[in-house]
């Protein structure tokens, strides 16, 4: 008994370790997230009994993967198609890492405040920079660009972290009766609210309006507690009232993209918006998906089929306007044709299913884990995988259950 424990012990700490490796690394190193990422299964390698009791999980991610597998015999650039399936590992390690090893729940709630405080910490950091360059930063909020953020400046990627650390603090919020650490973790979260405001990244506003909206129809349609929804409302209103009249780069932003859409929804494609590009990037996908309907052009040959596509509709697009499909589904569907856009979607929502638990915070960290796959091409960088993985085994862990079946 007590050899189990220690066993256990030692487990614990080393996922916890990586865990908080890999949250620093999200804000200033990609190094220390692929090391991080992949030496979090090192506990896996010691529990051998274990290695068949999340089969579920393991034919979710081989969904994911399979279609990126097989698009090796028609991608003519295999280190581009290497690059995009390598760079879902984490996906399979850290699913190792965190459904081998049974975190207590105290030293789940550790984790989400060194997640909060780095998060924070990285908040502060991006408004310096805001300080710094006042002026000239709310200038350039309407030409398409935004205040620097840490993460590689990945301002999209960022913000999705904010959002993810609200709704986790929210859980521990909601269960912490020291009242100290009820103020100071309460101070956090409303300041990150309203960085998201100030950063007025698309991405991360979406996701926080989708997040307080499901809380309010829950409370309101499950709960039948009106009184309770109407304070949600009302809260909802209030901050979104207060940041539009009260911070300039939300404004601009907003106006940025109310310009940017009266004109690529009349087909007016300018070249030098972003917006305009992603929709384009859509197009792209779509088409290519339609021109390859069975296999796809191949993950290693994308980059060029977008180019080429490009060249022959918008050949006054610059070069860097020439990406990757803004959605994750037409990813897999110029890449692998209609069949691997289907395995994806199988897979993804296995995932998600299986992860998710029946209450709500669970429930908001999954919609708001959908979003960015319907807007960017998610898991075509380290950022967006590692963070699929990171909400999927970490921030759904479920307590209760997992003490029933130790």
């Amino acid at each position: 008994m007590m050899q189990r424990v220690l066993k256990n012990k030692w487990q614990e700490e080393w996922v916890a370790a990586m865990l908080v490796l890999l949250l620093a690394g999200l804000l200033a190193s990609r190094a220390l997230v692929s090391m991080a990422s992949v030496a979090i299964a090192v506990p896996f390698l010691f529990s051998i009994k274990q290695r068949t009791i999340h089969q579920k999980f393991v034919w979710a991610i081989v969904l994911i993967v399979l279609p990126i597998l097989v698009s090796f015999f028609w991608s003519d650039d295999k280190s581009l198609w290497w690059n995009s399936l390598s760079i879902k590992l984490p996906l399979f390690t850290m699913m190792l890492g965190l459904t081998t090893t049974q975190l207590s729940k105290q030293r789940w709630k550790q984790l989400v405040w060194i997640f909060v405080i780095i998060i924070s910490l990285g908040c502060c950091w991006s408004l310096l920079q805001y300080v710094l360059n006042y002026a000239g930063i709310q200038t350039a909020y309407l030409q398409a660009k935004v205040m620097a953020t840490p993460s590689d400046n990945d301002h999209i990627r960022f913000s999705w972290m904010v959002v993810i650390a609200i709704i986790l603090g929210m859980r521990c919020l909601q269960e912490e009766v020291n009242k100290p650490k009820q103020f100071v973790l309460s101070a956090l979260l409303i300041s990150l609210v309203f960085y998201l405001h100030i950063l007025a990244s698309k991405t991360g506003l979406v996701c926080l309006y989708m997040g307080a909206i499901i809380y309010l129809l829950y409370f309101i349609l499950i709960k039948k507690n009106i009184r309770t929804g109407i304070s949600i409302l009302l809260a909802i209103s209030l901050v979104a009232f207060l940041c539009y009249n009260s911070i300039p780069t939300l404004r601009n932003r907003i106006q940025y993209v109310q310009y940017d859409f009266e004109n690529y929804s009349k087909g007016n494609f300018m070249p030098g918006y972003n917006d305009a590009a992603r929709w384009l990037s859509m197009k792209a996908g779509y088409q290519l998906t339609n021109e390859h309907p069975l296999t796809g052009v191949g993950f290693g040959d994308m980059l060029s089929s977008v180019d080429q596509w490009h060249q022959k509709n918008h050949p006054n697009s610059f070069n860097y306007e020439r990406f990757l499909p803004a959605n994750e589904w037409l990813v897999y569907g110029a890449g692998s044709g209609w069949p691997g856009l289907l395995c994806f979607t199988v897979g993804f929502i296995m995932l998600l299913f299986y992860s998710t638990k029946k209450n709500i915070g669970s429930i908001v960290l999954t919609a708001v884990s959908v979003f960015p796959f319907l807007i960017d091409d998610t898991l075509e960088g380290q950022y967006g995988v590692v963070l699929l993985a990171f909400i999927a085994f970490f921030g759904q862990q479920n307590f209760t259950e997992r003490t029933k079946s130790a």
